[in-house]
Formats: C-alpha cells, structure tokens, sequence
C-alpha cells in the first residue's frame, strides 16, 4: 500500500498519527475494508517506535475506526467517513472542564470496575494483573511503552469486571483522557505513582475487599487527574 505519509515529530507522537490516519479516511486514501500494513511497517512509515504505533492503533480501535482482527492484521472499519471522526470530534474538542467531569466519570466507572472485579477474579486473574505491574515497572523509563501496559491493566481489570458495558464505557474514556495525561505520563514519578495504585487495586482484590478495590481505583483517578493538570500549560 502507498500511502503519503510525512514523519512524526516525537512530542505527542500517538495522537498525530491517529490524526494522520484518520485524515487519510477522510480524504478517501483509506476506505472502508482496506487492509493496513503491519505494526513494524507502519511505525517505519510514519516513523515512529512500535509502542507508539501501538498504542495509536489500540486508541483508533476503540473509536472504531480501525478493526484488528487476531491473526488476519488490522483492516478500516466499514463505517462512513462521518461516522469514524464523529468519536474523535468530540476527543478534540474536551477542554479544561471537561477533564474534570472526564475523571470524575472514570473514577465512578472504573471504581465501579474493580468492585465487581475483585469479588469476580480469580488467584490466577490477579497474577495476569500484577504481571502486568512488573511489565510496567521494566519500562519505567519508556513512556511509550508505559502506555501500552498501562491500558493493557485496565483493559484486563474491565474484563474482569463481567460487564461488558461497563468495560467499553471505561476503555472509550482511557483514550478520551490520552492526550491531556501525555505530558504527565512523560514522567518516571508519575509512573511511578500510578504503579503503586494498580498494586493496592490487585491488594484488595487479593482479600476479596470490594471496597477498598473501589476506593483504590477511585483514588488512583484522583490522582492522574492531579498529575495531568499539573503538567499541562497555563
């Protein structure tokens, strides 16, 4: 496939190229039903590492733009133009109050999430989990791929929740939250502390402890919303 691609700066590297690419929809270059070349070619294309290619195409699945299929590769879904940007539209146009609301909205949700979770989950449920927090503390350093692990853990944690309106109402507000947390994900301490509170979410669920599961979770969201405003600009 040809596509006219220019290269991505680093600085907000995952949300240019879902811009790109959703430019391209529009345009007609990418149309319903077309079959995109693989993660290692298109991080090439666009030039930019595989983690941030990654996490871009998770973003763009969860808007139904683009439809991985597991095995077969990732292909546009079969949507009008009007209809892929319509979730993005609304992605682009958040503001400054909106982030509180977008937060208060995940700390009801996913709260939600991991009270159902942890009386739901199983001793090798948890382990996938907290697998999942080493992964994330080795790639301390690598924000990029931070972000891939990190909604890996809350993608996991929804499913196991059971409901699966709930689990894509959490997911569609992750990406919602992305570009505005970007800055602030920058940051080892910042990573850092969002480590520790994945670990006291799994804790409770260790002991069967819904609520403090809940008020786990609820804090961690009080505390990216904290990170992500402090870090963006004035």
């Amino acid at each position: 496939m040809q596509l006219n691609i220019e290269p991505i700066m680093r600085e907000g590297a995952s949300e240019k190229v879902v811009h790109r690419l959703l430019a391209l929809v529009k345009t007609g270059d990418l149309k319903p039903g077309d079959r995109l070349p693989g993660e290692r070619e298109l991080a090439e294309m666009f030039h930019v590492s595989r983690p941030t290619m990654r996490e871009s195409i998770r973003a763009l699945a969860v808007l139904g733009v683009v439809n991985p299929r597991h095995g077969g590769g990732i292909f546009i879904s079969a949507l009008e133009a009007a209809d892929l940007l319509g979730p993005l539209s609304f992605f682009l146009t958040l503001k400054e109050v909106e982030v509180d609301r977008l937060y208060q909205a995940r700390a009801v949700i996913e709260g939600e999430i991991a009270a159902l979770a942890a009386k739901a989950a199983t001793s090798a449920d948890i382990d996938q989990l907290e697998a999942l927090i080493e992964r994330q503390k080795n790639c301390i350093d690598r924000p990029a791929e931070y972000r891939v692990v990190d909604t890996a853990f809350h993608e996991l944690l929804s499913e196991l929740s059971g409901n699966p309106f709930l689990a894509r109402a959490a997911i569609s507000m992750n990406v919602l939250g992305m570009e505005f947390r970007k800055i602030a994900s920058e940051s080892e301490r910042v990573i850092a502390g969002s480590i520790a509170d994945h670990q006291r979410v799994c804790t409770a669920m260790r002991t069967k402890d819904a609520e403090a599961a809940r008020l786990a979770m609820q804090q961690h969201m009080d505390n990216v919303l904290k990170t992500t405003k402090a870090t963006r600009p004035a």
